[in-house]
């Protein structure tokens, strides 16, 4: 068993999680546009899920530090593996994080029983993550998900930018809520009636699946 440094790729703790607050930000916004996206990225309190609706997902814990985070690619040939094994050698902690929390999104029912089914998985604290994969399967296994949430920040925005075809305003929306969230975590953000206005539609449907991801990472609207 070999454990591989994923961080010598410049994957860490903070650059995920930075990485996956962007995301998170450009989904919130875009969604509103495109509510059939709706799927694609979520919260529930410090797990983030995400997916490709191309048979890709994935789910990343972060906790006191602690980050896990695991991947299945459907397109991936099954291989011999429980989804514990791929968290040989890692940390009580980690281990504890995996059962409890990253795999419970990552379940299917195999002959009758709900049970974590994976293809990759990695695991870290602060600047030190780690993976029984080597880089390049890890990426091929569903960690190639994380493309745009490991990506240095300008050039993440503009990738987003791209991604959704957004506007000015609605980039320099993303832009001001991300250093906003990046900068207090923890603080309430609400946003002003100027800033609803800058997601550029009215579309009711929309607005809803867009309020409720602000509201998935602490981000309320004005009354």
């Amino acid at each position: 068993m070999t454990i591989n440094s994923i961080s010598i790729r410049g994957w860490s703790y903070n650059q995920l999680w930075n990485g996956c607050i962007l995301a998170s930000i450009a989904h919130s916004i875009m969604v509103a546009h495109y509510p059939y996206l709706s799927n694609e990225h979520s919260w529930d309190e410090f797990n983030y899920n995400f997916q490709n609706s191309e048979g890709v997902r994935g789910t990343v814990t972060f906790q006191n530090n602690f980050l896990v985070a695991a991947f299945r690619n459907d397109e991936t040939v099954p291989r011999k593996f429980t989804s514990m094994d791929f968290f040989q050698g890692a940390p009580d902690k980690i281990i504890k994080i995996a059962e409890t929390e990253t795999l419970q999104y990552l379940l299917e029912s195999i002959n009758g029983e709900d049970m974590p089914l994976i293809t990759t998985a990695i695991w870290g604290f602060e600047n030190k993550v780690f993976s029984l994969d080597t880089f390049d399967i890890m990426i091929r296994n569903g960690g190639g998900l994380l493309e745009r949430q490991v990506m240095e920040v300008q050039k993440a925005i503009e990738s987003w930018e791209e991604y959704y075809e957004m506007t000015e305003e609605q980039t320099t929306l993303m832009k001001s809520i991300y250093q906003r969230k990046i900068s207090n975590p923890k603080e309430k953000i609400v946003l002003s009636l100027n800033e609803i206005n800058l997601i550029g539609t009215s579309d009711e449907e929309g607005l809803n699946e867009s309020r409720t991801s602000f509201d998935e990472i602490g981000i309320d609207w004005i009354k």
